[in-house]
Parts: structure tokens; sequence; C-alpha cells
């Protein structure tokens, strides 16, 4: 783990942005074959600068989606990224893919999921 992969941000549905979890969208998701589908703590080089945020691999349930996405909610980032190549590593696996009624759940699992992500940023950050 922590290889660092490159890909492209390409445009997606904008769901993300309307329950407050923007997410950079990326071109390939099978660079992650081979890895568990879920949510992960991820590390994101943007220009030579690095960003924390959480990947999400694995199909959008949510919107009935079967197949396999790639996207990465970056924390206290603002910025367009259409068709620039990123690079990312992963690290802490957060949990497994989860079927939503609503994106309201959604938005409420996001939630927790970034707590515990900060928590361990922390950790990794004062070792």
């Amino acid at each position: 783990m922590n290889n660092w992969y490159t890909s492209k941000v390409i445009k997606g549905n904008q769901k993300g942005r309307e329950i407050g979890f923007p997410t950079i969208n990326l071109d390939n998701p099978s660079l992650l074959k081979g890895e568990k589908e879920g949510v992960y703590l991820a590390q994101v080089r943007v220009r030579d600068k690095n960003h924390w945020g959480m990947l999400y691999y694995g199909p959008r349930l949510v919107v009935d989606e079967t197949q396999t996405t790639l996207e990465i909610h970056l924390f206290e980032f603002n910025e367009e990224l259409y068709g620039q190549q990123i690079q990312f590593r992963i690290y802490d696996y957060i949990r497994g893919v989860l079927k939503f009624n609503s994106f309201d759940e959604l938005k409420n699992q996001l939630e927790k999921d970034q707590r515990e992500a900060i928590n361990f940023i922390k950790m990794v950050v004062s070792a």
C-alpha cells in the first residue's frame, strides 16, 4: 500500500457537491483492482502539494449504479481540477460499500467517515 497512482479528473454528476461532500471523479477505477471496495483515507498530490481526503472505490448504490467508480472528497479544498492529472495514495481502510436509501443517509455516514479519517490523520501526523 501507499503506492502513488496517477489518474485524470473527469466531470461527475455533482451529487456529492449537493450534500456538502464534493468529490473529484477519476477516470480509471481499475487502478485499484484487487483492493477492497469501500472508503479509504487518501492523500492527494495536486501541483506538488499534498492534501488529505476520503477516497471511494466501488459502485454508487445510493443512485443504483453498478459500475465501479473512483472518487475522492478532499478536505478543505475548493478548486476545479477537471482535466488535470493528479496523484493519490490510499492509507487507512474506513469501511466497505453500503447501500443508502437516501442522500441524507449517505451524508450522515460521510460525516462519520470524515471524523474517523481526521482522527487517523491526527495519529499519523503526531507519530
